[in-house]
């Protein structure tokens, strides 16, 4: 993925989005070229140095049978934008798309152990708040158990880019903010004023410390 500077996402940013428990594309290669599953995948921090995501798929899909190298992609908060809010005094801008994404790459180990899958499927039951497998017939949570395989991507690689409006003015983002807050794009606008807003804020003020000092 190519992420210029200014969008890099920091590691503690691309932890907070891969803790979203929100689903992605599970990519791998295989003999026919390459496969995607869109699927929900949590973030296990106790794996390794940069942790897993773990994750189930359907016993009939074939993506399983190809284990190894793989990229899981996750996208963030993300929203059209209008010319208008970007548009300040001197400087007319076109319309574009500020998002986030997450790049994940590590080593696809799949998983058919029934108390590894059942350990697996708590844990994501738990991170969105659903009743927890145990209230299942045992008889039930055994056929759901021969129907899914297991699938655990061990990370060797971080990326992440947002392209949230970084390298605009203070004044231009609050513009933007301003202009998603009123179409209700909220979690994008929540984004920036968290990260955006500060940064380039930041950076105004150190330009203008470097113009004061040339005086």
């Amino acid at each position: 993925m190519y992420v210029p500077a200014h969008f890099a996402m920091s590691t503690e940013q691309i932890l907070s989005v891969l803790g979203s428990g929100s689903a992605g594309d599970l990519v791998t290669a295989g003999p026919d070229g390459l496969a995607a599953t869109y699927l929900p995948m949590l973030l296990d921090p106790a794996v390794g140095d940069l942790g897993a995501l773990i994750g189930h798929v359907s016993l009939v899909n074939d993506q399983w049978r190809t284990p190894g190298e793989a990229l899981f992609i996750l996208h963030g908060p993300d929203d059209y934008i209008e010319a208008d809010w970007l548009n300040t005094p001197g400087s007319a801008n076109v319309p574009t798309w500020n998002y986030v994404t997450v790049h994940v790459y590590g080593e696809l180990v799949v998983h058919d152990d029934p108390e590894w899958m059942l350990a697996a499927v708590r844990k994501l039951s738990a991170a969105h708040g659903d009743a927890s497998v145990d209230d299942l017939p045992a008889e039930s949570v055994a056929k759901l158990l021969r129907a899914i395989v297991g699938v655990e991507l061990r990370i060797t690689r971080l990326s992440g880019k947002a392209k949230m409006s970084q390298n605009k003015t203070p004044a231009a983002i609050g513009q933007v903010i301003e202009g998603l807050r009123a179409s209700g794009g909220e979690a994008t606008a929540d984004w920036m004023a968290e990260h955006s807003l500060p940064r380039a804020r930041a950076k105004a003020d150190l330009l203008a410390g470097i113009r004061d000092s040339r005086g």
